[in-house]
């Protein structure tokens, strides 16, 4: 009786076990800050911000801009979106596979196809009228009770946008003076499947958005805002604890534009994690900002390699949605939800700064922060001559 009991338990145990390496290393976490999934809480937010700051700069820069993970959108689903001050309409072919991206609303009597569209191939009907429209052109296909659509077919046409899926994300093209997209980098270790999702965070912050891409160039910030363990928490207030001082981050990083490729900026950055004297972790990360909404980070490791992708997308003038996606070779699950972890922190902290300050368009900087000026100068090709300003876009949110 007593060898039964004891058989049991260590079948509970071996199984109990089996199942936290499992979920270690093969399912995906996944965190929110409270405000993210609040839309109306986040705008009414942004409005209230004490000081904004003056002579802001245009809310939506030119760029490629994430409007869903590939998993959201899957065959036959239409979905509703909102930012950079447009009314998308996203949708996968039941065909095709292939994802199509439209104005939302349609041109017959106003109705919002990604709310109870219904995908047909690589058409999209309407759920008000079943007018039908090409994914491809954005041009009316069929009108179900009309026998011929010739009268009004060159007045429903609506416009289809650029997309892109790449690296399990969906993409839209945004420029203000319609110029041709730059191409998104295949990362091969994604596309291969050789590295699966870990597992992702998600913030709302409300700033203006240059503010977010500039922490690349602002080498001075981290020691003050990073430097301290992480286990100090996300609090920015209590993050210098001294129950938690024998451990310290130490950080060495380098901003340059990239020489052939105009939209991309480089940051090399060295990670290292002391308690005490002893260093536990050392992390080189090679860090491509492309354009003002994608980033990619390529993490190595002594036990191995970690990439994360980082997407920032405006949803209103100073609201942005920010959000991260950690991949790895499946046997390194634990290291990368590891990872995942303190970047969640960090950022956290970075958060509450630019949740509360202001923007400010001609900082004081001395010579030792001469990366700053030079990363403005570079992000400063993202606006142009018919870049929305501040004022205007904030004007279409007062209805």
């Amino acid at each position: 009786m007593c060898a039964e009991i004891w058989h049991n338990l260590y079948t509970f145990i071996a199984v109990a076990l089996l199942g936290i390496l499992y979920y270690i290393l093969f399912i995906p976490v996944s965190w929110k800050d409270n405000d993210a999934s609040d839309k109306k809480s986040a705008v009414n937010r942004a409005r209230r911000l004490r000081k904004i700051g003056n002579k802001l700069l245009p809310p939506f820069p030119n760029g490629w801009y994430k409007l869903a993970t590939s998993k959201e959108i899957k065959p036959g689903t239409a979905k509703y979106i909102d930012c950079i001050g447009e009314n998308f309409v996203i949708f996968r072919s039941t065909d095709s596979n292939k994802t199509f991206v439209l104005d939302a609303y349609c041109p017959h009597m106003g109705a919002n196809l990604g709310v109870g569209g219904v995908v047909k191939g690589d058409c999209i009907e309407c759920p008000f009228h079943q007018w039908k429209f090409s994914g491809e052109s954005g041009s009316l296909v069929n009108i179900p009770y009309s026998d011929s659509i010739s009268d009004v077919e060159k007045f429903a046409k609506i416009r289809k946008w650029t997309s892109k899926e790449v690296n399990g994300l969906i993409f839209v093209w945004y420029h203000r003076e319609n110029e041709e997209p730059w191409d998104i980098p295949v990362i091969d270790e994604i596309d291969s499947k050789k590295f699966v999702l870990h597992g992702w965070n998600e913030f709302r912050v409300y700033s203006h958005i240059q503010d977010i891409p500039e922490n690349g160039a602002d080498v001075a910030h981290l020691a003050a805002v990073h430097g301290s363990n992480i286990l100090g928490g996300a609090d920015i207030n209590n993050m210098r604890n001294s129950w938690f001082s024998f451990g310290s981050h130490i950080w060495n990083a380098k901003w340059s534009s990239n020489t052939y490729y105009k939209h991309m900026a480089t940051v090399k950055l060295t990670h290292i994690f002391k308690i005490l004297s002893f260093k536990l972790i050392e992390i080189d990360a090679d860090i491509d900002q492309i354009g003002p909404g994608y980033v990619t980070l390529a993490l190595k490791l002594i036990f191995g390699k970690i990439i994360i992708l980082q997407t920032l997308t405006p949803l209103e003038p100073l609201v942005q949605n920010l959000s991260h996606y950690f991949y790895a070779p499946w046997y390194l699950g634990w290291l990368a939800k590891f990872i995942m972890y303190g970047e969640t922190i960090n950022v956290a902290r970075d958060v509450m700064i630019w949740n509360s300050k202001e923007f400010v368009r001609n900082p004081l900087l001395p010579k030792e922060e001469k990366p700053l000026k030079m990363f403005r100068s570079w992000y400063s090709q993202f606006y142009s001559e018919n870049s929305k300003s501040f004022a205007h876009a904030h004007e279409t949110l007062e209805w």
